[in-house]
């Protein structure tokens, strides 16, 4: 049986908050600028970095602080 901790846990929303935000934008038409897209793909890498307390994979760090940069870089471009 496979034991999860709270990092873990943590880190599988961050998972979902991505799946969510895709399905939204690909099988819903949400627009990727929408204020909950947004959120979440600021939450998915927040909790995917948070989990990474637990075991830190310096590929998986860079990955989601370039993808919450780039999501915050977006959203600030287009409130301009």
């Amino acid at each position: 049986m496979i034991r999860l901790g709270l990092l873990d846990l943590v880190g599988l929303c961050g998972v979902g908050a991505y799946v969510v935000a895709h399905f939204l934008v690909q099988v819903r038409h949400e627009s990727p600028r929408s204020r909950r897209i947004v959120a979440l793909n600021v939450i998915g890498p927040l909790c995917v970095l948070v989990s990474l307390i637990g075991a830190f994979n310096i590929s998986s760090f860079f990955s989601q602080s370039l993808w919450l940069l780039l999501t915050l870089a977006g959203w600030w471009k287009s409130r301009r």
